[in-house]
C-alpha cells in the first residue's frame, strides 16, 4: 500500500549553526502579516482552512480555532502524538496565549481562522494514501458547512507516475476544482548529496533538481518551497538547501510555484510526542526567548523547519485573502500570490526558478493585487528543443506571450517570473546550465515508468 510522510524537520545538524534573533517573527513580519492586520483588518475571520496532518491538540493557542475533529485511520481525532499536525496548525492559526505575558508572543499569520482538524497521519508522521484521500474527500462534502476555502497539505510522497493519473494528485485536484485553495509542501529533497562537499553548489550540498513530491507536482495546487533565514534581516533569506526543487519529474511541471519561512519556526508544540521526545535536545525552546527571568524549557513551543512550515505560512496567507476577497476563485487566489511574490536571487545574483519559483511570499502585494484569473492558473509544463533549450510550453495558451490570466493586464511571463529569467522566446535555462549533469538525464527528469521510485514509507527529516 503506497504511503504517505510528513515533511517536518528534527534538524539536530543545526545545533551549531547561528540562529536568527527572531524565529518566529520570520513568519509573521517577513511575510507583511503583521501590516495585513493593521492595514488591512484581516486576520482570517470565519475562514475554514482544514489541516490534513497528524492531528491537532487542544493546546490553550489552538483550541479556540479548532472547530471539527475528524480522522482517517487509527486513533483518536483530538490527539496529535506526533507533534507535526499541532505545529503545522500553529504557523497558520497560532493565537499566542501560552506568551502573551511574556516580551514576544507567537502568533500564526491568520490568527482568527476556523481551524479544520483532519487526522490522516499517525504518531511517525506516515499514513496511507487512501486515508489522505478520504481526508480530502471529507472536506470537499463538507466545504459549505464549515466553509473550508483552504486546505493545507505538509506531507507526500516520491513522484513515480503521472499527475494525470497519480490518485492523490486526482484528489487535490477535484477539491481545487470544488473551490478550495490547495497548499502543497514541496518536499524536503533538494540535496543531490547526503554529504556537505565545500565547492559544490546549494552550499555545498549539490542541488536535487526534479526533486518535487506529490501532490506538490500537481500544476493546479500551489507548491511551497522554504526559504531560511540568518541574522533577522529580510533581505538576506535565502532558499534552505533541502527545499524540493522543480521541475516536476515525469511530467516537467515548473514548480515550486512560491517560497515563504519555513526553517527554525518556532511554533505549537504538544508535550511529549514523537517529535518532542526525538528532538527536544535541539529543537526545545526555552522560555527565556519570550519570557524575562525564566530558564525553563517551554512545554508551549517548538522549533521544527522543513517545506512543511512554508505551505502553512502561506496557507495562512490565503486565509487572509480570502477574508478581504470572499468571492475570489482558487486560481484568482494562485494568481495574486505569484504576481506579488517579491522576485528572488540566489546569493550569487542569479535566477533559479526551479528553486524560487515566482518569488517570495509578500501579503500586502497580494492584497493589493487585483489580478482576476478567468482561466485555470496551472503551473506550466516545460519541455526541451533539440538543442537541448528549455521552453515553456507555449501550447498552453492562458501562460503564452499573449494571454496568461484574464485581463488584470498579465500579458507576458516577466511579471510572473522576474524579467531576467524569461528571455526573447521564452527559453529558460540554456542547454549549457542544467544538462551537464546526470541529475537531468532522462531516466530521472523525463522518465515514463515508477519502477525506480521508491514509494515504500520513509521518514523525511530535512535540515538547513
Amino acid at each position: 500500500m503506497k504511503k504517505v510522510n510528513l515533511f517536518g524537520a528534527l534538524l539536530g545538524a543545526l545545533s551549531c549553526l547561528s540562529l536568527p534573533t527572531h524565529a518566529d517573527e520570520f513568519i509573521t513580519q517577513h511575510t507583511g502579516a503583521t501590516t495585513a492586520w493593521s492595514g488591512y483588518g484581516v486576520q482570517g475571520t470565519g475562514i475554514g482552512v482544514a489541516v490534513l496532518d497528524s492531528g491537532i491538540e487542544l493546546v490553550n493557542d489552538l483550541k479556540a480555532q479548532i472547530k471539527v475533529n475528524v480522522r482517517f485511520g487509527a486513533g483518536t481525532a483530538t490527539d496529535d502524538d506526533c507533534g507535526h499536525g499541532t505545529h503545522v496548525a500553529g504557523i497558520i492559526a497560532g493565537n499566542g496565549t501560552d506568551s502573551k505575558t511574556g516580551f514576544r508572543t507567537f502568533y500564526g499569520v491568520a490568527p482568527k481562522v476556523n481551524l479544520i482538524n483532519v487526522t490522516v497521519l499517525d504518531q511517525y508522521g506516515q499514513g496511507t494514501v487512501s486515508s489522505v484521500i478520504s481526508g480530502i474527500q471529507w472536506c470537499v462534502t463538507n466545504k459549505a458547512k464549515y466553509n473550508i476555502r483552504v486546505m493545507n497539505l505538509s506531507l507526500g510522497h516520491s513522484v513515480g507516475e503521472s499527475y494525470k493519473t497519480d490518485p492523490l494528485c486526482q484528489a487535490v485536484e477535484a477539491a481545487w476544482k470544488a473551490g478550495i485553495v490547495v497548499v502543497c509542501a514541496a518536499g524536503n529533497n533538494g540535496r543531490k548529496n547526503t554529504a556537505n562537499m565545500p565547492g559544490l553548489d546549494n552550499e555545498g550540498w549539490g542541488t536535487a533538481y526534479g526533486s518535487i513530491q506529490s501532490p506538490a507536482n500537481d500544476p493546479y495546487v500551489i507548491t511551497v518551497g522554504a526559504v531560511k533565514n540568518s541574522d533577522g534581516n529580510r533581505v538576506n533569506d535565502r532558499i534552505a538547501t533541502y527545499s524540493g526543487r522543480g521541475p516536476s519529474r515525469l511530467d516537467f511541471i515548473l514548480k515550486p510555484d512560491i517560497v515563504a519561512p519555513g526553517n527554525r519556526i518556532i511554533s505549537t508544540m504538544k508535550d511529549d510526542t514523537y517529535l518532542d521526545r526525538t528532538a527536544r535536545a535541539t529543537n526545545q525552546v526555552l522560555q527565556s526567548e519570550y519570557q524575562t527571568g525564566s530558564t525553563l524549557v517551554s512545554n508551549h513551543y517548538f522549533y521544527l523547519s522543513g517545506t512543511s512550515m512554508a505551505a502553512p505560512v502561506v496557507a495562512g496567507a490565503a486565509a487572509l485573502l480570502l477574508e478581504k476577497y470572499p468571492a475570489l476563485t482558487p486560481d484568482s487566489v494562485k494568481a495574486r500570490l505569484m504576481i506579488s511574490a517579491d522576485k528572488w536571487m540566489t546569493p550569487s545574483g542569479g535566477w533559479d526558478v526551479t528553486a524560487y519559483g515566482a518569488g517570495y511570499l509578500n501579503i500586502p502585494a497580494a492584497l493589493a493585487s487585483t489580478a482576476v484569473a478567468t482561466k485555470p492558473a496551472t503551473s506550466p509544463s516545460l519541455y526541451r528543443d533539440a538543442a537541448g533549450n528549455v521552453l515553456v510550453n507555449q501550447n498552453q495558451i492562458l501562460w503564452g506571450t499573449q494571454v496568461i490570466w484574464g485581463t488584470a493586464g498579465v500579458n507576458n511571463l516577466q511579471v510572473i517570473w522576474g524579467t531576467q529569467v524569461i528571455w526573447g522566446t521564452q527559453v529558460l535555462w540554456g542547454s549549457q546550465v542544467l544538462w551537464g549533469s546526470a541529475t537531468w538525464t532522462d531516466q530521472v527528469i523525463w522518465g515514463t515508468g515508477s519502477s525506480t521510485v521508491d514509494l515504500t514509507s520513509k521518514a523525511i527529516y530535512g535540515e538547513n
